[in-house]
């Protein structure tokens, strides 16, 4: 279930939050059944920046029974149908999360999630607007917490 939600980037409630926190465009392109191509166009929210894309392929697979790994990499792939705008810095990321089914306890799932994450939003960024955007990214991983505790 905490895996399925990081994959269901087209959900309705994924939507409503991406543009709630920024998101301005946002493109998902189906390769096969265990990839898809994700365009994610953002609004720093930082007066005078201009808006970041990432361009991504975003991959996953099961290693054994308990275990899910999903890989977002940078892309080119979506030049032709999706051009770059030239007003649009073009941001750059590998981030790997990891997800493995633990043993249930009094009857409630568990999972253990892992992140590793290397963002560069491109540009000259303020230490107060890197500092900013970290905190978001915990933000995320408390609200996931919160969406499946069921303690």
């Amino acid at each position: 279930e905490v895996a399925a939600f990081e994959c269901l980037k087209m959900s309705r409630e994924a939507m409503r939050n991406f543009h709630k926190k920024g998101g301005i465009k946002n493109i998902i392109q189906k390769v096969n059944g265990h990839s898809f191509y994700y365009l994610s166009r953002r609004d720093l929210k930082v007066t005078g920046f201009q808006h970041r894309e990432w361009r991504q392929l975003v991959v996953w697979k099961k290693e054994g029974e308990n275990k899910l790994i999903v890989c977002y990499n940078d892309t080119d792939a979506l030049e032709e149908t999706h051009p770059r705008d030239p007003n649009v810095v073009v941001a750059s990321a590998r981030t790997t999360w990891e997800y493995e089914r633990l043993p249930e306890v009094d009857g409630i799932p568990q999972t253990r999630v892992k992140l590793v994450a290397r963002v560069d939003v491109a540009g000259s960024v303020p230490t107060f607007v890197m500092n900013r955007l970290v905190r978001s990214v915990g933000k995320s991983l408390i609200s996931m917490r919160k969406k499946f505790d069921k303690s």
